[in-house]
């Protein structure tokens, strides 16, 4: 959607990422107590700066999804082969909620900036 700019495109990876992100962290709690569940975590960060570098050379963001899910690496094994912590999950639950919102204000404040200049400045 040229019409926005393509800072649009990358905060509408960005929020996608966040509501891919909530459906990753909340299958991990809902297996909290699975044995040999491996948590997974979405990746969104690297992409990204790919995507920022590529705005910055002039190019144009991609429209395909910036996220991809991968097993987490790392945290404490559990004698089952589980490997959720909860506090980690609760944080990260927390993080992503508080950059979801940040996120939707910011395009909210985009829109609301296009929508005055479309009614004449009123």
């Amino acid at each position: 959607m040229n019409w926005i700019g393509s800072d649009y495109q990358l905060m509408k990876q960005a929020i996608n990422h966040s509501v891919v992100n909530q459906k990753v962290i909340s299958h991990n709690l809902s297996n909290i107590d699975t044995p040999n569940f491996r948590a997974k975590q979405a990746v969104f960060e690297q992409t990204l700066n790919n995507e920022m570098r590529l705005k910055l050379a002039g190019g144009r963001p991609s429209e395909r999804s910036a996220t991809t899910i991968t097993d987490r690496a790392g945290g404490a094994m559990r004698s089952d082969g589980n490997n959720v912590d909860l506090d980690y999950e609760m944080s990260e639950l927390a993080r992503n909620q508080l950059q979801y919102e940040a996120m939707m204000e910011q395009l909210n404040r985009r829109l609301g900036g296009l929508k005055t200049v479309i009614r004449g400045g009123r």
